[in-house]
């Protein structure tokens, strides 16, 4: 018990401080019982365990998966219990953010590279589920109506959902992100959230429009597929990338997914870093350097996991 629950306090703590909101409730209990069917299960101020779980705390190996299900538990305490989703095809807006805290915590204690290495697990987790999923949906579940299943796909449920509030969190910035997330839990406390109450609150804390972003991480399915070519001009001192989108179009699957991709390019002189904004199937960008590309890379910090790209030698012209 103890190697599992002794961060309880501290991750508590840490929500608290992030969310701008106390612990909506008057107590915190943590359960063990045997023969459970799930991992863990919030009930509210009472959260149960399976014990074939919270064993693992007593190897190194496992005692950090445990604290992943200890901090997501506690997380439902705000995204989930406090506020809740209005009905299961909203259920993302209970697990994605409690998927999303585990990484959350995880920054909190071991520092952003280990926050990112989560990400970039449960964007893994996705993609490869979704490269093979015969039954796909959105976060905004429109299959929820058979509730029999609806755990089937927890990889986009869990996964996907963290994954995305994590890119929200990147496309509006640290301060605005949890600016919103007070709001959205602050006008919702004790009642049900739909995703549109999510939107308002990013929105309104962050001065932008997000149609875009809601569209096609929330409500559409899928990831990208990127194909970037990459030619350098030595007369112009122009780096020209040709950016494909290959992924194939279906039924909610977007055949265009917008999406600002930074640019890092390491040449003699330094780094250059810049911001190229996809929004055609195929597009073209320049960018003008001060000689010969040695390296070019895409999205170093991260921002958009659920993506995969495929990208060739530099072709060096004249």
């Amino acid at each position: 018990a103890k190697n599992a629950y002794d961060r309880t306090a501290d991750m508590m703590a840490h929500f608290e401080k992030l969310t701008g909101i106390d612990y909506p409730f008057n107590k915190y209990d943590q359960t063990m019982v045997a023969n459970f069917q799930f991992g863990g299960m919030e009930n509210i101020t009472a959260t149960t365990m399976a014990d074939t779980e919270i064993f693992f705390a007593d190897i190194d190996y496992g005692r950090n998966a445990v604290m992943d299900l200890v901090s997501h538990e506690l997380a439902h305490s705000w995204f989930g219990n406090m506020v809740t989703c209005r009905n299961w095809a909203e259920l993302w807006l209970n697990e994605g953010f409690a998927t999303f805290m585990e990484a959350v915590y995880r920054e909190k204690l071991f520092g952003r590279e280990d926050y990112q290495a989560k990400i970039r697990r449960d964007a893994a987790t996705f993609l490869v589920d979704d490269a093979i999923n015969k039954k796909r949906h959105g976060l905004f579940n429109q299959r929820a109506g058979d509730v029999s299943s609806l755990f089937d796909n927890s990889s986009i449920t869990y996964s996907k959902g963290g994954v995305v509030i994590h890119m929200l969190r990147e496309q509006v910035g640290e301060s605005n992100f949890w600016k919103a997330i007070n709001l959205y839990l602050t006008r919702h406390r004790f009642a049900n959230v739909e995703t549109p109450d999510l939107k308002n609150a990013v929105e309104e804390s962050s001065g932008q429009e997000l149609d875009w972003f809601f569209d096609q991480w929330v409500y559409g399915v899928g990831a990208p597929k990127l194909d970037i070519r990459k030619s350098y001009s030595s007369g112009r001192k122009t780096l020209k990338l040709t950016v494909t989108q290959t992924h194939s179009p279906a039924n909610l699957v977007p055949a265009v997914f917008k999406m600002p991709l930074d640019v890092e390019v390491v040449t003699a002189g330094g780094k250059k870093s810049q911001t190229i904004n996809i929004s055609k199937r195929v597009e073209t960008f320049n960018i003008d350097l001060d000689g010969a590309p040695k390296s070019v890379a895409f999205d170093v910090n991260e921002k958009i996991p659920l993506k995969t790209i495929s990208d060739r030698n530099i072709q060096m012209l004249r």
